[in-house]
């Protein structure tokens, strides 16, 4: 059964780029471009949702205000970040950081060695 991955991406290119890569790889895809909607995709498929890949640097809520929110609807969710902010991702929460730019060959890595 393929994973179910969230993408929470306000930048266009990027997110297309993105969901592309990672449908390539098999996944099935859900995303967005704001926070609160993130928080509420996550509330209405938490159960369903593998992996939340989420951007640093967004209007409204930033990554880590989403994640904080995502980890009360469930302590156990698994997500990184991706962006190109240097943060300190592991006191957020966050299983890791892609920084960017990357490559296609790094997101299918960094999602893979997650999900593993």
């Amino acid at each position: 059964m393929a994973k179910h991955i969230l993408i929470v991406e306000d930048e266009l290119l990027i997110k297309e780029f993105m969901i592309a890569v990672l449908k390539d790889e098999g996944y099935n895809v859900l995303e967005t471009d704001c926070g609160d909607e993130a928080v509420q995709i996550f509330i209405d498929r938490y159960e369903d949702i593998d992996l939340v890949l989420l951007d640093m640097q967004m209007p409204g809520k930033n990554g880590a205000e989403v994640l904080e929110e995502l980890q009360f609807i469930d302590a156990n969710v698994k997500a990184f970040f991706v962006s190109g902010v240097v943060v300190d991702w592991e006191s957020l929460g966050a299983i890791r950081i892609l920084q960017r730019p990357f490559q296609a060959k790094d997101l299918a890595k960094a999602v893979r060695d997650t999900l593993t």
